[in-house]
Order: structure tokens, then C-alpha cells, then sequence
């Protein structure tokens, strides 16, 4: 009968009737201040480690060889190459470091669960490459608008907030309506990662081009905003 027939049709197994379901990609999920997991722990541990030892050594080397060769100008980056890699896990100032690695302890392992430990590593350095070659060209256009009467030698430059925009840019991107808490006048301001990431970019951008969004625009001198938006958007 018609009945025992549909009866017998809902009796077969469910694989022979339904199509395989393709695995849903996912990020590891961790508690606000839990260390990095698996894969994640060494490569954000050994970044960290490799900064503050670089920290370390500007307190006890000869200054003039740390700036020589940790430290990126235009004047002689020929003579020095290596300071296109060297300068981005160079920092000169404790709160500068305290600041980039911070960041990187919290958007790093993200980034690194979804691309992998050997991805995320050529990202990482692939974007320190590109935003000190961005600042070194910001600074050349800068000097060359100048009078050649005004006209100055290079600034140095440090730091690896290039290549730790790339995975905060990443976080951002890969998790959009998130919310990230941001301190606002030391008050505690919930914003969706997008909105987060576009005001990230938006400060550097804003300064660049001498244009100011209010309660964005990041004005303070000597920061390198050239190097911030190349490696913001590798």
C-alpha cells in the first residue's frame, strides 16, 4: 500500500538520502586573558620573545650600532638592507613595545588558527616588508615636497606595529560584527570589529594626508602612519 511504501521510505538510512555536509571552517575560541593554544602558543610566544630581546639589547649595546642596525632611514638603507627586516621587531621605547605586543597576543592567535602557523609567519613578515617600504616612500615624497633650501635628513624609523596591523586588519575581517572593547577617555566603549577596524585605519589615513575626522585623526609627531596603513592593508 501506499502507506507501508512512504512507511519504509523513512526507515532507510539517512546517508543513503541525504548529501554529505561539507565541514563548517571555525577559529579556536579563547577566554580574554588565556594563552595562545596548540600551534598558536610558540609562533606568538617566539615573536614576542624575539622583540623583547631586541628591547633587551638597546638597554646594554652601543646605541649608535642598534641604530645603525635596528632602526630604518632612508639615507642608508642601501648601505643596510637588513634593516628592512630588523627594524620591525626593534623598539627603542618600553611603552612601544608593551603596545604592539599586547596586540599581538590578543589578534595574533586568531589569525594564526585560521591561516596557520607557516601562513600566518609570511603574512606577518610579508606586511613588516611592505609597510617599511610604504614608509620609506612616504618619507621620501614628504622631504621632496619640502623646499630643496629645507630639505632634511630621513627620520628613523621603528617598530613592529606594520606587521601586527596585518593580523588586527585580519581579526577584524574575519569576525566583523564581533564587538571589541575600546577605552575612550579610560571608559569602555563596545564597537563591532568593522567599525574598530575601519577608525584603526581611518586615524593613520587621516594623518597621511593631513586630513582630520574628529575623535579619530591620530596628530602625535613622530609616529610612522605610512608604515600603519601599508601593513594594514596587506
Amino acid at each position: 500500500t501506499v502507506r507501508t511504501a512512504t512507511r519504509r521510505a523513512h526507515q532507510l538510512p539517512r546517508a543513503a538520502t541525504t548529501a554529505p555536509r561539507r565541514p563548517k571552517i571555525t577559529t579556536p575560541r579563547r577566554s580574554f586573558l588565556a594563552l595562545p593554544q596548540g600551534e598558536a602558543l610558540p609562533v606568538v610566544g617566539g615573536l614576542i620573545g624575539a622583540n623583547c630581546l631586541v628591547y633587551g639589547a638597546w638597554q646594554v649595546v652601543d646605541p649608535r650600532v642598534m641604530t645603525r642596525h635596528f632602526t630604518l632611514s632612508n639615507d642608508d638603507v642601501l648601505q643596510y638592507p637588513h634593516t628592512l627586516v630588523t627594524s620591525f621587531f626593534s623598539h627603542a621605547s618600553g611603552w612601544h613595545l608593551l603596545g604592539n605586543m599586547v596586540t599581538l597576543f590578543f589578534f595574533g592567535p586568531e589569525a594564526i588558527g585560521a591561516l596557520g602557523a607557516a601562513r600566518f609567519l609570511a603574512v606577518y613578515g610579508g606586511a613588516g616588508l611592505v609597510a617599511n617600504s610604504a614608509q620609506l616612500a612616504t618619507n621620501a615624497y614628504a622631504n621632496m615636497r619640502r623646499d630643496p633650501y629645507f630639505r632634511t635628513r630621513s627620520p628613523r624609523c621603528l617598530g613592529a606595529s606594520g606587521a601586527v596591523n596585518a593580523a588586527v586588519a585580519y581579526g577584524c575581517l574575519l569576525n566583523p560584527w564581533r564587538m571589541i572593547i575600546v577605552f575612550a577617555e579610560f571608559l569602555p566603549l563596545p564597537l563591532p570589529a568593522l567599525l574598530y577596524g575601519g577608525a584603526f585605519l581611518a586615524k593613520d589615513l587621516g594623518a597621511l594626508f593631513d586630513v582630520h575626522i574628529p575623535y579619530v585623526s591620530d596628530r602625535a609627531h613622530g609616529i610612522a602612519h605610512g608604515a600603519h596603513v601599508g601593513g594594514t592593508l596587506v
